[in-house]
Parts: structure tokens; C-alpha cells; sequence
């Protein structure tokens, strides 16, 4: 178990739990650097410390006027952020596929590049690469949810370059 399970915990706190990806990911190497660890646990002291009320006489306004939901709003873009600064795709990644791949009789979708090469649009575990296709075959059922016609739960989160491609090759004609 890498050392920045327990950061990475603490930072889900200060995020809704719909944006909390569930799935196998591959080790990642970013996630040991010493000044990701470092500035993580900056960052969770200071969200942990804005999170609450210091006393006060009742008399003087609060040193900060922002409601609780306020606070929570800003920790989360903020851990957001975060964690895009060094988990995000590397710079000059703009250009993303959308990959049909055959997994058995389903037809799932992937995005190229992609963190994993068996891991969907829909967050499914494929063991083992499917084949990559190009057209249907009978008997071949596709993906509500890669395909964009049912929902992901819990919903993926997608760079814009590859939310975009996602998005064009599923509202394209005939997907």
C-alpha cells in the first residue's frame, strides 16, 4: 500500500461524495513524491483549520463572513485543483480517442489515452483487453452507459478533451 492512502482520505473529505471514483486504478508513482505529500497535507491543514468556527466575542463579526456551504464550495475547487496539478493529463494531451472495444458481447467504450487500457467509460472492470472494433457484430450488445443511455454511477471524471470526445463520438450518428 503506497504512503498517500491516508492524504488522499483526508482530502476525500472536502470532497462531495459523487465525485469520489471507485475503481482499480493503476499504481502511480506522482502520488510518492515528496512534494505532492507535503503540499497535500499543507492544504488539508488549512481546509481543516478554515472549517471551523473560532470562538469569538459575540458582539464582533466573524473573521469570515462565508457560510459553512460557502467554505465547503471553495475546499472543494481547491482539492480539486490539487489534485489535477498532479494527477491530470500531462501538458499537450489535448488530442483524445474514443475507442470502441469488444469485451465477450459487449461493447464498451475507452478513452485513448487512458489511464488504464481496461477500464470503460462506465467504470467496469474488464480483465484482460477486449479487441478493439471497428464496426458491430451480431448478437453484440453495447453499453447503456458508455453510450450514453443510462447513467454512471458513480459518475466518471473526465478532462475536457476527453469529455468532449466522449461526448461527439456517442451523439454522432448511428452510435
Amino acid at each position: 500500500m503506497s504512503r498517500w492512502y491516508g492524504l488522499l482520505s483526508e482530502l476525500a473529505a472536502f470532497v462531495p461524495l459523487s465525485w469520489i471514483w471507485v475503481g482499480k486504478r493503476s499504481s502511480d508513482p506522482r502520488g510518492d513524491a515528496p512534494q505532492f505529500l507535503t503540499e497535500g497535507q499543507v492544504l488539508v491543514d488549512r481546509l481543516v483549520a478554515e472549517k471551523q468556527e473560532p470562538l469569538r466575542i459575540v458582539e464582533r463579526p466573524p473573521a469570515d463572513s462565508r457560510t459553512l456551504d460557502e467554505r465547503a464550495e471553495t475546499a472543494h475547487a481547491l482539492v480539486v485543483r490539487f489534485l489535477a496539478k498532479y494527477f491530470g493529463p500531462a501538458p499537450g494531451q489535448d488530442s483524445v480517442a474514443v475507442r470502441p472495444v469488444l469485451h465477450g458481447r459487449d461493447l464498451h467504450l475507452r478513452l485513448d489515452p487512458s489511464v488504464s487500457p481496461d477500464l470503460p467509460v462506465c467504470g467496469a472492470i474488464l480483465p484482460g483487453l477486449g479487441s478493439d472494433t471497428a464496426g458491430t457484430e451480431p448478437h453484440v450488445r453495447t453499453c447503456d452507459q458508455c453510450f450514453g443511455r443510462a447513467p454512471i454511477v458513480p459518475p466518471p471524471v473526465l478532462t475536457a478533451a476527453e469529455y468532449g470526445a466522449w461526448t461527439s463520438y456517442i451523439h454522432q450518428p448511428g452510435s
